[in-house]
This record gives C-alpha cells, structure tokens and sequence, in this order.
C-alpha cells in the first residue's frame, strides 16, 4: 500500500476540502486525513486511493463525510492509514457531487428566493452583452424540467449561474476534464454528454460544447433527450470558442 507522510495540507494555496481528497484518489494514497474546523473534528479513511470510510463525532460512512464536506475552510492533515471497515462504497465522485446537492437544498430552504448570479442573469458581466448567450439562458429557464443551470467557459470560469452553490461548478469542470483525459487514453470521441444521477433522484446533465460548458440540474424523471432537443436551436447560434 502507498502511504504519505504526515502534513498540514489546508492553507496551501487556498486548496479546497473536496480537491485535496481527489487529489488523494489520483495519487492513489493509503492514508487518514483529519479534519478540523471551528473545534470539530472529524476524519477520512482512504485506502489506495479509495475513500472506505468517514467519522465525525459517532457518525460514520457517507452521512459522516456529507457533514464534514459542509464544514466551511476547515484544516486538515495527513497521518498513516488506519485498517478500517469499508462503510463507502460509491465512487468519490459521486460522493462529492451528491454533498454539493444536499448544500445546494439547504441554501435553498434557507433563502426561498429565486438564487442567481446577480438579481437579473441578463445583467451578468459574461451575458450582458451577448445576445446568443442571452438566448440561451432564457431557453434553459423556460424549461420547467431545469431546477438550476452553470454555464461555464471551456476553462472552467464560470460565466453565470442560478445556484449560490460553488461547489458544483467546480465538480462539473472536474468531470469534464476526466472525460478528456479518458477519451484520450482510450483513443474514443466524446464525451457530447455527461449524466449523473444525485441521491435524491434528481440529475445533473454536462454538456461540454465547443464553445463552453453547460451544467442542468435537473428535476427527478427529467427526460434528457427532450431537454437537449429544447435546447439545441439556442446551441447552435453559440459561437465557437
């Protein structure tokens, strides 16, 4: 097993929670990282890699890394990997992505209001002055089916959004770039669509065109190909980046 020595990790160069535990998955690390925020303490339990388990104050399992994963800029550091039981079995990705979500409904729940990048996304700096992407906008929010939507350059800057939630932003960039990497190892085309299902059943739709990437939350029972349908006369005025 590959192990890391131990290390304070969370105030170099701003590196968040969620992108320092991915960057142990591609290093394949055995290891445990404690986390600290506000005096709570918490910990992650990788082994080659993969996330098997989490535990903060009697939780366990996913419901533990869901809570620490909302601790706001907490600190962290890496010690030997401790045998444990695997309680996690799904993917880091989607362990990430559905953390995200679970954060997205809070603020929703908190804030009743419409959420968006602005109180107008016509008057977003990346959109005010761009008929194409203004009608792409008002395409996407005229389908009852879309709950938010990220639209993203190429480079992962995001241009505008419906949600106050950063994390997903950041998520869908890190899927896109995956899939480059995939399709290049394995010398295939695409991928021309991305879609995850979120453990409330709703979907998280990535489109990466050529010009920028676009991110759907989607309502559960959504139908995809509809929704691509809807939105492909908007798509096709997009300029190419």
């Amino acid at each position: 097993m590959g192990q890391t020595g131990k290390r304070e990790s969370g105030q170099l160069g701003g590196v968040s929670l969620a992108s320092f535990l991915q960057m142990l998955e591609q290093e394949r690390k055995s290891c445990t990282l404690a986390v600290e925020s506000d005096g709570k303490n918490g910990s992650f339990y990788f082994d080659e890699g993969e996330l098997i388990d989490a535990e903060y104050e009697g939780e366990a399992g996913q419901e533990a890394a869901y809570t620490l994963l909302a601790w706001k800029n907490p600190s962290f550091n890496v010690s030997e990997p401790e045998d444990r039981l695997r309680r996690i079995n799904q993917p880091l990705a989607h362990l990430l992505l559905n953390a995200a979500a679970r954060q997205d409904e809070l603020a929703d729940e908190k804030k009743k209001d419409k959420t968006t990048s602005g109180d107008n996304p016509m008057e977003a700096p990346g959109v005010k002055n761009n008929p194409a992407l203004q009608r792409l906008v008002e395409t996407i929010v005229s389908i009852a089916e879309v709950k938010h939507y990220y639209l993203l350059s190429r480079q992962g800057k995001m241009i505008v959004q419906s949600s106050k939630n950063n994390k997903i932003p950041d998520f869908i960039t890190y899927c896109v770039v995956s899939g480059i990497q995939m399709r290049k190892a394995l010398d295939a085309k695409g991928p021309h669509r991305i879609r995850l299902v979120l453990e409330n059943g709703e979907v998280l739709l990535i489109l990466p065109g050529a010009g920028m990437i676009i991110g759907l939350q989607l309502i559960r029972n959504a139908s995809v190909s509809e929704i691509t349908s809807r939105l492909r006369p908007a798509l096709s005025s997009q300029p190419p980046g």
